[in-house]
């Protein structure tokens, strides 16, 4: 995959997110994300993306 490909992509998943945040909005879904950081054996930081959920009451 190309450097472009790849940023495409994250692009694409970016907008996926982000819609599928505004949906859980309008169904009175509070959401919050954290991030965290691992190192992997190859000693390349990998960033994983924790969701949280919760109905608005």
């Amino acid at each position: 995959m190309t450097d472009a490909e790849l940023a495409q992509s994250v692009r694409e998943a970016v907008e996926r997110l982000n819609a599928a945040l505004a949906e859980a909005a309008r169904h009175n879904l509070a959401v919050t994300l954290r991030t965290t950081s691992h190192q992997t054996t190859g000693g390349v930081e990998q960033v994983v993306l924790e969701p949280r959920i919760f109905k608005q009451l």
